[in-house]
C-alpha cells in the first residue's frame, strides 16, 4: 500500500497506479467523504445542468409518446425497463474497480 504525504493545503498526490486503476485522469472530479477511521475518493461525473434537463425532456417526450395508449401493466414495464437500462448505462461508464463499491 502506498504512503502519500500531505503538502500546503492539504494537497496530495495520489499514485499513478492508483489513478490507474481507477481511470482517474487530470482534471477528472473526485467525491471526498469520511469514512469510519479514515476517508473514501470516488471519481465522480458532473454534467452541465441544461444539458441534463435537455436530455430529461427529451426522454419524457419519448416516453409520452409511447406511452398514449398502453395500459397500466405495460406502461409499468416499460417503466421498469427504462429504469434498468440506465442502470446499465451508469455501471458501463464507470471503472471497473470503482463497480465494486
Amino acid at each position: 500500500m502506498p504512503l502519500v504525504k500531505v503538502i500546503r493545503h492539504g494537497q496530495i498526490t495520489i499514485p499513478k497506479e492508483l489513478r490507474a486503476a481507477l481511470g482517474i485522469e487530470e482534471g477528472d472530479l473526485l467525491e471526498v467523504k469520511l469514512a469510519k477511521g479514515g476517508m473514501t475518493i470516488k471519481p465522480k461525473v458532473a454534467i452541465d445542468k441544461e444539458l441534463a434537463q435537455e436530455k430529461l425532456l427529451r426522454s419524457i417526450k419519448k416516453i409520452q409518446s409511447r406511452v398514449k395508449e398502453m395500459d397500466q401493466d405495460e406502461l409499468d414495464a416499460a417503466i421498469e425497463e427504462a429504469t434498468l437500462a440506465a442502470k446499465k448505462e451508469e455501471l458501463r461508464k464507470m471503472p471497473a474497480s470503482a463497480r465494486q463499491s
